[in-house]
């Protein structure tokens, strides 16, 4: 019977080959606003899918470029779900200036860990599996979104729409430095505090003008005392925009927060606080509004998700692989989606990762072997507990 060492050893024997495809895949510009760049990603990795027998198809998002999602039909039971995206944060142009390279044992360049060397992984992963004999559901489904790190504001309702239709998803975003998996996360929110009041000369009608800048100014200092990290909750004034001279009052100004909280009690919380600061006007000619609200939702975690955590450590125990579980987390992804309706969803299973989403993102390149293995093992432990 084939066994996850047998993976990881065909893995760690093909790793010169997948870092070829991570170098390949990494110098493709696809910042989430590169619509033809996103298209190139998915392309790229449906491609790769056919060759190993699924069949794709590929869906226009609207200024987002192409989502993609690969079925391989099976006469097993279960229907599995591999959620993972094409997009970066880094605009077009980032891979020039910042190429693909490997420092010692780790690898650097936009998006390699977030999450191009795990869509790459994943794909090789299924690759052994299925060759082994190992992976016979009735389906399995890759599922590659094209607008994650907006939020998926387009994506979201196909995201849960395929989830519904799965009993496991497993999502290829990056391990935690040491090896940690996720096995729930916390709300996130975007908002937008927008501020409307009068424009006038400053120095000719002075007393005219309602300064929108000036309203919103007095609210920043109330919004950033509430977060209480111990707790989990996040509030963040990202962004401030207003004014258009020096010599006019500004009519009109703007926020940008993000907004975090570990539990669906903090969240409705934390939105009351916002809205009460924001309902306090220095100035009643100024008019503000808050858009924008939860991106993702809380997922907590469910026994579905722990029995599939329990799995892969001890997959990842029997390996010699770091892994632990990691608390709620502040941060969000596609899996909480997912999680939050009730799927059996674990997170954090592609290769470990540092300083995501920054110049420094690094990944641990023997880890994409490692994880590889944790991750092609976890699926052949769900078919056989599948059989008969």
């Amino acid at each position: 019977m084939t066994t996850p060492d047998t993976f990881q050893s065909a893995l760690h024997a093909r790793l010169p080959h997948i870092l070829n495809d991570v170098a390949e895949l990494v110098s493709i510009d696809s910042g989430s606003y590169f619509s033809a760049g996103v298209t190139r990603v998915a392309h790229w990795i449906g491609e790769r899918l056919e060759r190993i027998g699924f069949t794709t198809t590929y869906e226009d998002v609207e200024d987002r470029g192409q989502r993609m999602f690969a079925t391989l039909p099976g006469k097993g039971r279960g229907r599995l779900m591999i959620l993972g995206h094409a997009d970066t944060v880094w605009p077009e142009g980032t891979a020039r200036e910042w190429p693909y390279a490997v420092r010692g044992g780790r690898a650097t360049g936009p998006g390699v860990g977030d999450m191009k060397s795990g869509l790459i992984m994943a794909i090789n992963a299924l690759d052994l599996v299925i060759e082994a004999g190992c992976a016979d559901f009735e389906e399995i489904k890759y599922v590659l979104v094209s607008d994650e790190e907006l939020g998926s504001p387009k994506c979201r309702g196909w995201i849960e729409h395929h989830a519904r239709g799965a009993d496991w998803v497993l999502v290829l975003e990056p391990a935690r430095p040491g090896g940690g998996m996720m096995t729930s996360r916390g709300a996130v929110g975007a908002c937008r505090i927008q501020a409307r009041g009068g424009s006038a000369h400053a120095a000719v009608n002075y007393a005219k003008g309602a300064s929108a800048v000036r309203e919103l100014a007095a609210m920043v200092a109330p919004l950033e005392a509430l977060p209480d990290i111990e707790a989990g909750t996040v509030v963040n004034v990202g962004k401030f925009e207003g004014g258009q001279a020096r010599q006019v009052i500004p009519h009109e100004a703007r926020m940008h927060l993000d907004v975090r909280a570990r539990t669906p009690e903090q969240a409705l919380r934390l939105e009351a606080r916002l809205r009460e600061i924001i309902g306090t006007r220095d100035n009643p000619r100024v008019d503000v509004e808050l858009l924008g609200g939860w991106t993702r939702p809380s997922w907590p975690l469910s026994n579905g998700t722990a029995d599939l955590y329990r799995k892969a450590k001890r997959i990842a125990d029997s390996l010699g692989v770091p892994a632990f579980e990691v608390p709620t987390v502040s941060g969000g992804s596609d899996g909480s989606f997912c999680g939050a309706l009730g799927i059996p969803t674990l997170d954090g299973l592609g290769p470990e990762c540092s300083d995501i989403c920054s110049r420094d993102e690094t990944i641990v390149i023997r880890s994409v072997a490692d994880r590889g293995a944790i991750f092609a093992g976890l699926i052949a432990e769900l078919s056989r507990s599948q059989a008969g």
